[in-house]
């Protein structure tokens, strides 16, 4: 299997923010990386099969005990659905299970320049006066095995690209910008490509207010 690298962008501020009801506890950096189990190596190292994919979950629900968080219950046809469509519902399943603001679907305007990212193997940027945050991911095989990497192996010793020692600002960035506060109707873009036969993977969060283009409404996808 191909090494994953990954890159984040800064969070940018660019609106005054409100803020998302949520622990302390639930937003706060890990103390440590999770690194990759063995399980996930052997099972993820052909593709991402059922056996890869039941490693990742165990690793994310190993990790989500040590925070308090629920375990991860994917919805019953979320293998049925697209890369990009994945990587909405982890997304909110990400937020929605520590109490934040889940989105309601793709936007078309944020997948646009989602996928601008995606083609170029970079963090997508929002849109002005917004606040926004994006993240970009090559070389995974499965949009479960970035959420692992952005959310849970993103300090140092991980694959985070911008997370090279212990003062680096960019370590954790990409789990701020799954969490961050996007205001009480955040919206969400993403994509999935190749580039030179590579898989190159974009989601970018965003406070503009936009109609969802694509519903997707298996699992928790909005809060109440």
């Amino acid at each position: 299997m191909l090494a994953a690298v990954a890159g984040a962008s800064a969070l940018c501020w660019l609106a005054p923010p409100v803020q998302a009801q949520a622990t302390n506890m639930a937003l706060a950096d890990p103390p440590s990386n999770v690194p990759a189990t063995q399980a996930m190596r052997l099972g993820c190292t052909g593709g991402a099969d059922l056996r890869c994919q039941k490693a990742v979950v165990r690793a994310i629900d190993q990790a989500r005990s040590a925070e308090g968080i629920v375990p991860l219950v994917l919805p019953p046809d979320y293998d049925a659905i697209n890369v990009s469509q994945q990587l909405l519902v982890l997304s909110n399943l990400e937020r929605v299970d520590r109490s934040l603001p889940g989105f309601t679907g793709l936007s078309l305007r944020l997948d646009a320049r989602a996928q601008a990212g995606a083609s170029s193997n970079s963090d997508p940027v929002g849109p002005l006066g917004t606040a926004w945050g994006s993240n970009w991911a090559g070389g995974e095989t499965s949009a479960l095995l970035a959420d692992f990497d952005w959310m849970y192996d993103d300090g140092v010793g991980s694959p985070n690209l911008d997370c090279n020692n212990s003062s680096a600002l960019g370590c954790w960035d990409h789990r701020r910008n799954i969490l961050a506060d996007y205001g009480p109707h955040p919206a969400m873009g993403s994509a999935a490509t190749k580039v030179d036969g590579v898989t190159s993977m974009t989601e970018l969060f965003s406070s503009a207010a936009s109609t969802a283009a694509t519903s997707v409404l298996s699992g928790r996808m909005a809060s109440s």
